[in-house]
């Protein structure tokens, strides 16, 4: 008797099992924190809220940021801020792991709002950008490698 299907159901595991470990293998998987808003940005699972007062920090890569602090961006790679409209902030760009870069606040034009700072290639620029969460604070950046995607967005609350 023929079969109506060609692909066996052993042949279809196999593809699936294929597909999984390519996926992972090429970190396209979750970092795993189950809250299921991640945006295929990247990585970013956020956006995440951050409270007025506390400091952002940010650490660049070749060609995207890692959050450092608070702990809720720790280790991910272009988060996604949420923050409240009307309330001042600070990102700073604590640690350069390699090439020269700058930190500016984005309008939806990608014109800067805030900052730029200096380009450097320091290791530790302990460079600091201060502005108004509002309807011009679209994302954060960094101008030289805006292209290839070292930038994260901002949401208002």
């Amino acid at each position: 008797m023929a079969r109506d299907n060609p692909v066996s159901r052993r042949t279809a595991l196999k593809l699936t099992g294929a597909a999984a470990s390519t996926a992972l293998v090429a970190g396209c998987s979750s970092d795993g924190n189950g809250d299921g808003n991640g945006d295929g940005n990247g990585g970013s699972e956020g956006p995440y809220t951050i409270e007025s007062g506390k400091e952002i920090k940010l650490k660049s890569n070749a060609q995207s940021w890692e959050g450092m602090a608070p702990s809720k961006i720790e280790g991910v790679e272009n988060p996604d801020l949420s923050l409240t409209e009307g309330e001042t902030y600070t990102i700073t760009w604590a640690e350069n792991e390699q090439g020269t870069h700058n930190l500016a606040i984005y309008d939806d034009s990608e014109s800067a709002v805030a900052g730029p700072t200096e380009k450097t290639d320091d290791s530790e620029p302990g460079l600091s950008v201060e502005f108004e969460a509002s309807s011009d604070t679209v994302e954060y950046v960094c101008q030289p490698h805006y292209g290839v995607g070292m930038h994260g967005s901002i949401k208002l609350e």
